[in-house]
This record gives structure tokens, sequence and C-alpha cells, in this order.
């Protein structure tokens, strides 16, 4: 980071302007977007082209909400089908979903208490940014926001602005 300290002089005070410099994201390797608070989040994989989420620095894995679950298996590997419930507060539509498990883990939710969820990879889609994330199934009906983006999802990925809003605007691309 570099600065430049700059005065402006009048009858009463003086004003002192600085003005810092940042290296670019690109040349310093870090995240290459920025995101707020809640953003607009696209799961292509799955077939959703946007959904409300919250950013949340303080939840280690991401969770969706989720209803009917079904576990079966395909491929000689485990795999689930699900309903995502798209639409807030009311959903106004359901996307019929199936991935492959990669893992079940106790996870503990908003209450504290722990809970078995089932694991899953899908892209996650936020402005014209994408990656890939594990995402934790669950039902968040309860809840405002049918996404929870947590830490690990972010990891390398995206730096946050918890004071700001839908930065990226609608998933893109």
């Amino acid at each position: 980071m570099s600065a430049t300290v700059l005065f402006h002089f009048s009858r009463h005070c003086v004003f002192v302007k600085i003005q810092a410099t940042y290296p670019t994201m690109a040349k310093a390797k870090y995240p290459t977007v920025i995101i707020g608070a809640n953003e607009w989040i696209g799961l292509p994989q799955l077939s959703i082209s946007r959904l409300r989420a919250k950013v949340d620095t303080g939840a280690k894995t991401s969770a969706l909400h989720v209803s009917d679950i079904e576990v079966f298996r395909k491929r000689a590997q485990d795999w689930i089908r699900y309903r995502v419930a798209i639409g807030s507060p009311r959903p106004n539509r359901y996307v019929n979903c199936e991935s492959r498990i990669i893992d079940k883990r106790n996870i503990r939710n908003t209450s504290g208490e722990l809970e078995e969820r089932y694991i899953i990879t899908t892209q996650l889609l936020i402005g014209a940014t994408r990656w890939d994330a594990e995402i934790s199934l669950t039902s968040r009906k309860k809840m405002r926001y049918r996404m929870l983006l947590g830490r690990t999802a972010m990891s390398h990925h995206a730096l946050v602005d918890p004071g700001r809003r839908y930065l990226q605007g609608m998933p893109r691309g």
C-alpha cells in the first residue's frame, strides 16, 4: 500500500486528505470478488438461476434449505434427491435436484445443537465469478434466507464488506 498526504490551507484551519493506493487483487493473490452481507447466488449445476443468500463469516459451512430428502445409489455411489424452494418469504417455485453425497457431517445449527447433514459439492455463481463449494443440506424453513454462505466456501474467492449488500447484483454467466 502506498499513501499520499495532501494539505489544503484556509484562513482558519488546515485540511488533510490522505489517499491510499492498494495493490490490485490479482497482483496480491487475494480473492477476486468483494461481496456484501447478502448476495444473489446462482447454483447452475442445480438449475437454480438465483436465490438470496446470507453471507456469514461466523459459519464454517454453507447451508442450503432443502426438503423431501431421499438417499439412493447410482453408479455404486451414494446420491441424494431433494427439493429446493425458490422465492422468499413464501416459496413460489421448487426445483428438484440430485447430487452425489461427498460426506455426512455433524454440524451445529443456529440453536447450537449438533445435527447430521449431507454434504454436496456444487458450483456457486456470484456476479460473474464462479467456483466449486461444499454445501450442507438442511431445513432452513424458519430462516429469512434459503442459503447461508459460510467462510469455507468464500476462502480464497471472496472478501466480505459487511456494511453493504448485493454488491455483485444478479448472477450472470
